[in-house]
C-alpha cells in the first residue's frame, strides 16, 4: 500500500495549483460574502393604504427589525423602485387591514417583488408574526370586554377593548407576556447568526468536496491510461490499490480543510467556538464521507471527463440543499428538509455551526460524526461493489 500512497502523492504535484486555487477561492469568497452579509441592509418599500392605527402600529413594529432599511412610499413609487432594482421588495398594507384585524378574518399582506429571495422569506415571516400578534391582541381584548360586561353591564365596551388591546401590545413591547429563559453551557461568548461565520463554514465544506472527489477520481485516469490494469496484475493487492488511493484522497481533504479552518481563524478572525477538537472530529468524519462518495461516483462513471461533468451538479445541488449557502432555518419545505437529512453537508454544517455559532461544546460533535461515518461506510461499500477491478 505504501508504494501506491507514494505514487498518488507524486501525482499530487500536478494538481497542486488546483488545490491552492480552490483554497484561495474559498477564503477570498468568504471574506467578500461574509462582510457583505454582515453589513448589507436591503431596502424595503412600505406602502400604507389602510391609514389606520393598526397599520401605523404594524409599520412601527416591523421597522424595529434592523436587518432591513424601510422607506415609506406610495404604490407607484414602490413598484418602480423594485422594478429598477433599487429596492429588494415592497410591502403593501391594503385598505381593510383594520377591519380584518378587528373581525378576526384572514389578514392579507401583499409583497411586491421580482423574484423569491431568502431575505424576502425572512421578511414575510416577520410580517406574519407581527400581524398574528396584533390579531391575538384583539382576541384578548374581546375576551376581556366580554368578561367585564358580565360584571359591569354599563361599561363602555369600546373603551374597554381599546384599553385591553393597548395593554396587551405594551406587554409585548416592554413586559414580554411570555418569558423564555435559555442557558448555553460551556459558553462565555454571545451566540447567534453570524454571516461571516456561516459563510466560512459553508465555503470550507463546499470547496473542499471538489478536492476530495477529484483526488479519488484519479482512479479513472489510471483506467484511461491503462495504469489501473497494470497495477491489478502487479503483486500489489486490490485492497492496497484502493486503500492507498483512499488514504491519499483523505489526507488531501484533511489538509485543505485544515488550511481553510486556520485561514478563517487567523486571516478573517472567525471564532471556531469552544471545542476545536469537536470541529476537527466532524471535519475528519466529513472528509471520510465525501471521499467515499467520490469513490462511489468514480464507480458510476467511466472517464474523468464524465466525473468532471457529474461532480459539480451533485456537489453544488447537495450543498445548496444541505445548508452551506444559507441557513436551513429559513427553509419550510418538508421535502427539501428531508433531502437535507441525507446529505453529508447538512450534518457537517449542523455540527460545526453548533460549536462555532451556538456556543456548544464537544458533545455537539458526537451525533454528526456518527452520522457522517455511517454515510461514509455506506458510500464506501457501494463504491467498492460497483468499482470494476478488471
Amino acid at each position: 500500500m505504501l508504494s501506491i500512497i507514494r505514487l498518488r502523492l507524486l501525482r499530487l504535484k500536478d494538481d497542486f495549483m488546483v488545490l491552492l486555487l480552490m483554497t484561495v477561492m474559498a477564503i477570498g469568497l468568504t471574506a467578500v460574502f461574509g462582510v457583505s452579509f454582515n453589513t448589507y441592509r436591503p431596502t424595503i418599500m412600505l406602502v400604507d393604504e389602510d391609514k389606520s392605527v393598526y397599520s401605523e402600529n404594524f409599520i412601527q413594529d416591523i421597522k424595529d427589525n434592523k436587518s432591513f432599511k424601510f422607506i415609506d412610499s406610495d404604490l407607484n413609487d414602490a413598484v418602480k423602485e423594485v422594478e429598477d432594482g433599487n429596492a429588494l421588495a415592497g410591502l403593501l398594507i391594503k385598505d381593510g387591514f383594520k377591519d380584518d384585524i378587528e373581525k378576526g378574518e384572514d389578514i392579507n399582506l401583499e409583497f411586491i417583488k421580482i423574484k423569491d429571495d431568502t431575505l424576502i422569506l425572512t421578511l414575510q415571516k416577520e410580517a406574519s408574526s407581527i400581524a398574528l400578534k396584533m390579531a391575538g391582541g384583539i382576541k384578548v381584548a374581546d375576551i376581556a370586554a366580554d368578561f367585564i360586561r358580565s360584571d359591569v353591564p354599563d361599561a363602555n365596551l369600546e373603551d374597554v377593548k381599546t384599553s385591553a388591546y393597548e395593554n396587551v401590545m405594551d406587554s409585548w413591547k416592554y413586559k414580554t407576556p411570555i418569558e423564555v429563559k435559555t442557558t448555553i453551557t460551556n459558553s462565555l461568548k454571545d451566540s447567534g447568526y453570524d454571516g461571516m461565520k456561516h459563510t466560512m463554514i459553508g465555503f470550507t465544506i463546499f470547496f473542499s468536496m471538489y478536492t476530495m472527489v477529484f483526488a479519488i477520481g484519479t482512479i479513472l485516469s489510471d483506467k484511461q491510461y491503462k495504469t489501473w490494469q497494470r497495477m491489478l496484475i502487479s503483486p500489489v493487492s486490490k485492497f492496497s490499490i484502493l486503500g492507498g488511493s483512499m488514504v491519499v484522497a483523505y489526507l488531501t481533504g484533511i489538509l485543505q480543510m485544515g488550511v481553510l479552518i486556520l485561514g478563517g481563524g487567523f486571516l478573517l478572525g472567525v471564532d471556531w467556538g469552544n471545542s476545536m477538537g469537536g470541529v476537527l472530529l466532524i471535519s475528519s468524519a466529513f472528509v471520510f464521507a465525501v471521499t467515499s462518495l467520490g469513490l462511489l461516483m468514480s464507480g458510476i462513471v467511466k472517464t474523468q471527463a464524465q466525473l468532471g461533468s457529474m461532480a459539480p451538479i451533485v456537489l453544488t445541488s447537495t450543498s445548496m440543499i444541505g445548508g452551506t449557502m444559507w441557513p436551513l432555518e429559513i427553509v419550510n419545505n418538508k421535502v427539501l428538509l428531508f433531502l437535507a437529512e441525507i446529505t453529508p453537508q447538512k450534518w457537517a454544517m449542523q455540527g460545526i455551526d453548533s460549536i462555532a455559532s451556538k456556543g456548544m461544546g464537544f458533545e455537539a460533535a458526537i451525533t454528526p460524526t456518527m452520522v457522517l461515518l455511517l454515510m461514509g461506510v455506506i458510500f464506501f461499500t457501494f463504491g467498492v461493489k460497483i468499482m470494476k477491478f478488471e
